[in-house]
């Protein structure tokens, strides 16, 4: 389904379990020539889940395991498309920290998929428009979520 609010448009997914989850970071990954991904949603909504599925659908095959960035708050693999980076800036507590991450080079130089992205907020909405996309996802029932897409 799409809609336009305030002339922007948005698409709205339903995914009714983690195997529709998965299928569609992939196929996200694969037809989507994005460099920036904002994830938004709640804890436990589903942005590691899809991060994971959206990397592996691009990754080379090195044996390296994509993981939640929680603790250390990024990894970056190589990929098909190139570098990508992703972020989880749940623990951030200042605008300042960014730089420590190599936040903004990343953001400039590779794909980025973000967690947590308010943090961020000030710096991102300088992109130009058609640069980043946001998915926000939201928990429907147990495994259902629906996905906002602008």
């Amino acid at each position: 389904m799409s809609c336009s609010i305030k002339n922007k448009i948005m698409q709205i997914f339903s995914i009714k379990n983690k195997e529709e989850m998965a299928r569609f970071a992939r196929d996200f990954a694969v037809h989507k020539d994005l460099q920036i991904i904002r994830l938004k949603g709640e804890l436990g909504a589903g942005k590691s889940f899809f991060a994971k599925h959206f990397i592996e659908s691009l990754k080379q095959q090195d044996g390296k395991e994509i993981l939640s960035p929680t603790f250390n708050l990024v990894y970056s693999y190589q990929t098909r498309k190139g570098e990508i980076f992703h972020f989880d800036l749940y623990r951030l507590k200042s605008f300042a920290e960014l730089e420590n991450i190599g936040f903004f080079d990343a953001c400039k130089n590779s794909i980025c998929l973000i967690e947590w992205p308010q943090i961020a907020e000030k710096f991102l909405k300088k992109l130009p428009q058609g640069k980043y996309i946001e998915l926000e996802i939201k928990i429907s029932a147990e495994e259902e979520r629906e996905i906002f897409v602008s």
